[in-house]
């Protein structure tokens, strides 16, 4: 077969139409030999001799020896990949640099106490469980991680959404996360300070303790507790955190994660 398609590349070199290549057995055999007796030349031409033109085996045997050095570079950077699944909270709006986001500060926590992670930063003001939903295949699934933060459902409230269907959504989030093995945690605002007056927030409140008692995901609630209604540690439209506000959270999410790590494959 190699003899037959290099046959053919002699063919096209030499101007020769295909066609006339298939005429009969004999035919083929004598542009197979033609073939052989050009490789030889061309061998030869380029310096070569012929009984030691092999060069993929050298190659090869080049790269086998680097292999090792790759495997422990691996073992080297083998640890956790967590993706934080969130809305602005997440994405770090209104923060001067991108390393004061909550996953980025929350990292740099966990390493320092010597914890092998590494955060991606899946959080889009604005978003809803809604979107979260309909992005997971390309901001958590692709990313293969070994855990998924869930950090969604603040701007639901806020935009008037039904807490039903912020529940289902969340669900079904955590039940995709789960059936791919990976473990999950839950996260909430919490419900503002003036919220029993607000039957709606306190809806929304309850959806995460249950949904972490359904799916038996450890959860943390209140990210904005002590935060919230701080005035220093609030940007000027009042809601979200300024950098050391994050600072403020990372220290608590930091733990809760170190807590429920999962073991490292």
């Amino acid at each position: 077969m190699f003899a037959l398609v290099l046959t053919y590349r002699l063919a096209a070199l030499c101007g020769t139409p295909y066609d006339l290549l298939i005429i009969d057995e004999w035919t083929r055999m004598m542009w197979q030999k033609l073939a052989v007796l050009c490789g030889a030349l061309v061998v030869t031409a380029c310096g070569g001799d012929g009984p030691s033109e092999p060069e993929a085996p050298v190659q090869a045997a080049t790269e086998s020896t680097d292999a090792p050095a790759i495997a422990n570079t691996a073992e080297e950077d083998a640890g956790l990949t967590i993706v934080m699944l969130g809305d602005s909270l997440t994405a770090g709006f209104g923060l001067p640099d991108t390393s004061d986001g909550l996953p980025e500060q929350t990292e740099a926590r966990l390493r320092a106490s010597g914890h092998d992670v590494s955060f991606i930063n899946a959080g889009v003001s604005g978003d809803t469980t809604s979107g979260g939903l309909s992005r997971y295949d390309w901001s958590v699934a692709s990313a293969n991680p070994d855990m998924l933060i869930v950090a969604l459902g603040a701007n639901d409230y806020l935009q008037g959404q039904d807490p039903s269907l912020t529940r289902a959504n969340l669900s079904a989030i955590i039940e995709r996360a789960q059936s791919a093995g990976l473990a999950v945690l839950l996260v909430s605002v919490g419900a503002r300070s003036d919220a029993i007056s607000d039957p709606r927030a306190l809806a929304f409140a309850e959806i995460y303790p249950d949904l972490a008692a359904t799916y038996g995901v450890p959860h943390l609630q209140g990210m904005l507790e002590d935060i919230r209604d701080n005035a220093d540690l609030l940007l000027g439209d009042g809601l979200h955190p300024t950098a050391e506000g994050i600072g403020l959270i990372a220290d608590r999410l930091s733990i809760f994660v170190a807590d429920n790590l999962p073991a490292a494959d």
